[in-house]
């Protein structure tokens, strides 16, 4: 278990520290206009690969492929702290999102392996306190490093937490469960991986432009929908379709898929807020994120505990009334409300998400037998993370778009839509960039009020999403 623990909290540490340092790194690199590149790349193969690895899981056991993804976490994130530049830091962030995608997934999914439905709740909030020690340790670690021994350190801090990982789980042994017959889906996964990749690329390389790549998009498009093909007529699918036509499946997913965009698009762009446009320092700017961490495990463990006497519908539809809040409060911050507004609105934005996360996962795994229970649990993440990895680069585009036409009425050079994380920025790019992340902040209300949306359908479709729970 403790192995299991230290798996999810490397995971979760890393999701958490490197928003905190970003701004600095983007500047020590001088990369800012590949600033959401670091979040795309790693959400890329940290999406596309779960399946994948949910996949492997079922066919060869859940041991010896977390410590197969462990390695490679662990690898990449060396590399990633020896980057000379923001493309190298890039590619090793990819490739970090290899191994990520397998810690979390799978790690959940032993744990739905060991302990019966009347347990998960509780294991899963305790899974849950991960996030909230990572939470608190994260962004103030990041913001410690950067402003001591470097920000490379960040991620240097993974080889002790991921070795120790390895060594307690050596020693876990799996029960004699049927596996998945078949085997895994190459095309498949080959064609879901390109497919994200275009649809990702034609989104995020628009961001120096302002508007998205169509002929990658059109592609995109194409690839996608070969992946579909190839999906309903594979025996061993890398993404088992048939799941999402099972209504404890489906829709709980389209509700988890909404609101990963919100959480995702809050990381990315609430540290760029505080630094850029509120002049906030490294510190500033983790705390400022931390209470959105913090309030996602904390909600998560009383959620958990209500699913079975309140049922997913109403849990979900709070969580999304929490979200919607959160980013309203965001996005219309009064004139002269600092950090301590943006600190409660990520608060309550985390606890919309814990509020929905937790009876996502649980309804999900009891929907299905062990052979199939790691790959419901890795689609469960993927369409969560799908959507904050179109999101945030999405959401890059409009940002560059606003700070170029802002700029352009109010008759600024060019140079006024630059870095304004540079020293020598002045104050009028830093009242550009607070435009620019104003209008993305509505785009995060608008995703709340499609999950309030979402929920509210599951709530009024009437039936029972329990009654085939195991």
């Amino acid at each position: 278990m403790a192995g299991l623990m230290l798996c999810m909290f490397v995971a979760a540490m890393d999701s958490t520290v490197v928003g905190t340092a970003l701004p600095t790194i983007s500047r020590e690199l001088n990369g800012f206009s590949l600033y959401s590149w670091v979040f795309t790349g790693y959400l890329l193969t940290g999406t596309t690969s779960v399946p994948i690895w949910g996949r492997l899981a079922d066919l060869y056991g859940r041991r010896r492929v977390l410590l197969v993804g462990l390695g490679i976490f662990v690898i990449a994130s060396l590399l990633c702290a020896a980057s000379v530049n923001m493309v190298a830091l890039i590619l090793f962030r990819t490739l970090q999102g290899v191994g990520a995608g397998c810690l979390q997934p799978v790690t959940i999914t032993v744990v739905g392996d060991i302990f019966p439905f009347a347990q998960r709740a509780r294991l899963q909030g305790l899974f849950s306190a991960m996030w909230a020690v990572a939470a608190i340790v994260g962004p103030l670690l990041g913001a410690l490093f950067v402003s001591t021994i470097g920000w490379r350190w960040i991620f240097g801090i993974n080889l002790p937490i991921g070795i120790a990982a390895a060594l307690l789980l050596w020693g876990y042994r799996e029960g004699r469960e049927r596996r998945a017959e078949g085997g895994l889906d190459l095309p498949g996964a080959a064609a879901l991986t390109v497919g994200v990749a275009l649809l990702l690329w034609g989104l995020g390389a628009g961001n120096a432009a302002a508007e998205p790549v169509l002929p990658a998009l059109v592609a995109a498009v194409m690839v996608l929908g070969t992946f579909v093909l190839i999906e309903t007529r594979s025996s061993g699918s890398t993404i088992p379709l048939s799941l999402l036509r099972r209504a404890s499946i489906g829709p709980p997913m389209l509700v988890a898929l909404l609101a990963g965009t919100v959480m995702f698009g809050a990381t990315a762009y609430v540290p760029l807020f505080v630094q850029g446009a509120l002049g906030g320092s490294t510190y500033e700017a983790g705390a400022a994120v931390a209470p959105m961490s913090l309030g996602w495990p904390l909600a998560s463990v009383i959620s958990g505990r209500l699913l079975l006497r309140v049922g997913f519908r109403w849990l979900a539809l709070a969580g999304a009334v929490l979200l919607v809040g959160g980013t309203v409060m965001l996005a219309s911050r009064p004139a002269g409300a600092g950090l301590l507004w943006v600190g409660l609105s990520s608060a309550v934005i985390g606890a919309g998400l814990g509020t929905i996360s937790t009876p996502v996962l649980i309804v999900i795994q009891s929907s299905v037998p062990w052979d199939q229970r790691g790959s419901a649990t890795a689609l469960n993440q993927f369409s969560r993370t799908i959507g904050g990895a179109v999101g945030v680069a999405g959401m890059g585009i409009l940002l560059v778009a606003r700070l170029k036409d802002e700029a352009a009425r109010l008759g600024l050079p060019p140079a006024a839509t630059g870095n304004p994380l540079q020293p020598g920025a002045g104050a009028a790019s830093h009242a550009l960039l607070g435009t620019g992340l104003e209008a993305v902040f509505w785009v995060l209300v608008g995703l709340a009020l499609a999950t309030l949306g979402a929920a509210l359908a599951i709530l009024l479709r009437g039936g029972s999403l329990e009654s085939d729970l195991r």
